[in-house]
């Protein structure tokens, strides 16, 4: 994806892998103050490592204290994150942004969790809930974010979540695991509710396709990845993605 923007820009470079230690993470700081690299993105497990580590953090990856994305500008490194922008932008464009004053509540704990709970706090939400497996995680979370909106953690059991799911108008798969490791199914929902879910393989993603058999509308995270790499494209370029190479390029990739 980020190579067939990169090509089809005419801009002379390439987007590639730097699977890093955790002893390694010096030097490959030291390679983007040098400017051997435009910038970078980040992911898992050194979102917050690398936060720390940049000279400005700019609006979400302050907010959050993470970032996906690394530019470098005379030396310094500028940290952002555009998972929150790449999120409501995915469900924008797939016609699934609720509404204000939707009832939300997203599963996960993590980096990706946290973007989505910044992000549904903009719609704005009248309710935002967050489940995780391990509950001090949720509540640590909620606590992170709490001056952005105001926020509940709710346990990790389908009985209990029961009548919560019965209200949701959006629900959000924000962990690493499927539909049979999550405390909820299609079933438990409202029919108008909308699920998402941040992954995008192995496809087809099963919660999404257990919620469209269920008769609701649903998304995987393709278009997110796309959306969020194209923001990143355009800090580290300046320039304006090109939307049918890069999709297309997406796609194949996928497919393959």
């Amino acid at each position: 994806m980020q190579n067939a923007a990169l090509h089809a820009c005419n801009i002379d470079g390439v987007y590639e892998l730097r699977d890093l230690q955790p002893a390694q993470l010096p030097g490959f700081l030291n390679e983007l103050r040098a400017g051997v690299y435009l910038g970078c993105n980040v992911t898992k497990p050194y979102k917050a490592a690398l936060a720390a580590a940049c000279d400005q953090l700019d609006g979400d990856a302050d907010v959050l204290g993470v970032v996906n994305t690394i530019t470098v500008e005379g030396g310094r490194l500028i940290g952002d994150n555009t998972d929150v922008d790449g999120f409501e932008l995915a469900l924008s464009a797939e016609g699934m942004w609720p509404r204000p004053g939707c009832t939300a509540i997203i599963f996960g704990s993590g980096g990706a969790a946290a973007a989505v709970l910044l992000a549904l706090s903009r719609v704005p939400a009248s309710r935002l809930a967050v489940c995780a497996r391990h509950r001090d995680a949720a509540q640590q979370l909620v606590a992170r974010l709490r001056p952005v909106a105001a926020m509940e953690t709710l346990p990790w059991d389908r009985s209990a979540l029961l009548p919560e799911l019965e209200r949701a108008d959006i629900v959000v798969n924000a962990t690493p695991g499927g539909l049979a490791d999550l405390p909820f199914s299609p079933h438990d929902l409202w029919i108008s509710c909308t699920v998402a879910d941040v992954r995008y393989r192995p496809r087809p993603v099963d919660v999404v396709e257990a919620a469209r058999q269920s008769g609701h509308r649903a998304t995987d995270g393709l278009e997110m990845l796309l959306q969020q790499g194209m923001l990143s494209f355009t800090r580290w370029t300046g320039c304006t993605p090109p939307w049918r190479e890069v999709r297309s390029a997406l796609m194949a990739a996928v497919a393959g």
